[in-house]
């Protein structure tokens, strides 16, 4: 029996080599980098460890305003960056730096280095070399809300549901109004409007594959199934204030209760979900943690999805992030519902010894066609590059588990591989591209 590490080795080459569907990502356009240049800070998550590191509140709000005063977000970064560097975020953007960038330690010194690569290393039609050379990603699948181009190889993801969903003022209202050129007065105008936009994105945006519900951020994964007639009391309470022609003197209603709210959402959200079945697409659901700090993560148990997903049944349900710290109930999901697939998108970084240790319990009782391997969940195109080794790697050790305790086959845990990273999200997604596997 090959050694632990000769396994590992031999996997991870043969890993190296399989080409790439990358789940989920939030890549900025190349006309954006080159007309708005990012900072050092967005190149992953570091803010979130900064704040969690202790940052104040001030300190915070220079992370998030990194654009516009470049300098404070700099000293923050170069604070707590000791503090940081050593969690699965700052691991991947360390080998980020030193790849991509050249850089083997990041200090004040070559902080500017770093700031002036960045600012001026996207460069017209460089994707193509990005994603399909550096990386070997031949599909990408994209969670973006702007028009720009992009590359045929780049498939889209629609979360504008959300706007809908989460409408709760009148100057909202007029704006849905606006953008779905319908009149809005009853839940079911609302829901009529939310229908019409996304037929509208349907139609002029190519290669939509997916919706994305990302509600966990603002409220539980619950969607109790709501009659019309509940979701329309929701919507005069919310809606029941008098107001003049132009929304800056609309008399708004006093603040409510997520229980007075949730009757509308519901209804929107099996909505949306009633128009990915008619449409033929896949639905994402953010599972687990959410970014940033001092977020409710009781909100975003995979669990609290059953009965949405018993209702649709077929809707092909993509839940992400491996439920994290949910990791074992979402698993269980996958195994329970054929029409649950589970993505471990950013799950690689949010922890990679947890990810080795789940991917390992997970082949023990998911189906290997429900696993989806990789999803950068970045904006900046450098950032995939620490990501996706971590990935590689993650994938790679769990395999070499399962081979040397026998578990399976060498032939057979590359087989697994390839139909994670390639295969699995290429036939649930509809890309219809040329299979890598063999089964």
């Amino acid at each position: 029996m090959p050694s632990k590490d000769s396994l590992y080795n031999e996997i991870r080459q043969e890993i190296a080599r399989l080409p790439i569907i990358d789940s989920h990502e939030h890549t900025k356009s190349e006309r954006f980098r080159r007309e708005s240049p990012f900072t050092p800070l967005a190149l992953g998550y570091i803010g979130c460890d900064l704040c969690g590191a202790g940052a104040s509140d001030s300190e915070s709000a220079d992370v998030e305003n990194a654009g516009l005063n470049p300098e404070a977000a700099r000293e923050v970064m170069l604070k707590y960056w000791p503090d940081t560097r050593t969690t699965g975020y700052g691991r991947s953007i360390e080998r980020t730096l030193r790849d991509i960038f050249g850089i083997q330690k990041l200090d004040r010194g070559n902080y500017p280095v770093l700031a002036e690569k960045i600012r001026n290393g996207i460069t017209e039609g460089c994707y193509e070399h990005w994603f399909r050379e550096r990386y070997n990603i031949q599909a990408v699948i994209l969670d973006v809300e702007d028009d720009d181009a992009y590359l045929p190889f780049f498939y889209h993801s629609l979360r504008q549901s959300k706007s809908f969903i989460l409408c709760d003022s009148r100057e909202k209202l007029e704006n849905l109004e606006s953008l779905s050129g319908c009149s809005i007065h009853s839940a079911a105008q609302l829901r009529e409007a939310m229908w019409r936009y996304l037929e509208h994105l349907l139609e002029t945006r190519k290669n939509v594959v997916a919706l994305k519900n990302n509600l966990a951020y603002r409220r539980s994964l619950y969607f109790e199934r709501t009659t019309l007639e509940d979701a329309d009391r929701s919507f005069n309470r919310l809606f029941a204030g008098k107001y003049a022609h132009h929304a800056s003197s609309w008399i708004e209603t006093q603040h409510r209760s997520y229980e007075e709210l949730a009757p509308l959402q519901n209804f929107l959200v099996h909505e949306s979900v009633r128009f990915a079945e008619e449409h033929g697409l896949a639905y994402q659901i953010h599972t687990g943690l959410q970014a940033g700090y001092t977020n409710r993560i009781s909100d975003s148990r995979p669990s609290l999805l059953i009965d949405l997903i018993s209702e649709y049944r077929r809707v092909p349900f993509i839940l992400f992030h491996g439920g994290f710290p949910y990791c074992r109930e979402w698993g269980v999901l996958g195994k329970n519902f054929p029409n649950v697939y589970l993505d471990l998108c950013w799950m690689h970084i949010i922890s990679p010894a947890t990810t080795v240790q789940m991917l390992d319990e997970w082949l023990d009782y998911v189906p290997n066609n429900k696993l989806f391997g990789f999803g950068g969940d970045l904006h900046m195109v450098e950032s995939i590059h620490g990501h996706l080794e971590q990935a590689r790697d993650n994938i790679a050790r769990a395999l070499a588990l399962k081979v040397g305790r026998g578990d399976f086959d060498l032939p057979t845990a590359l087989e697994v591989a390839a139909k994670m990273l390639f295969d699995n999200p290429n036939r649930v997604l509809k890309l219809q591209l040329q299979p890598v596997s063999r089964s």
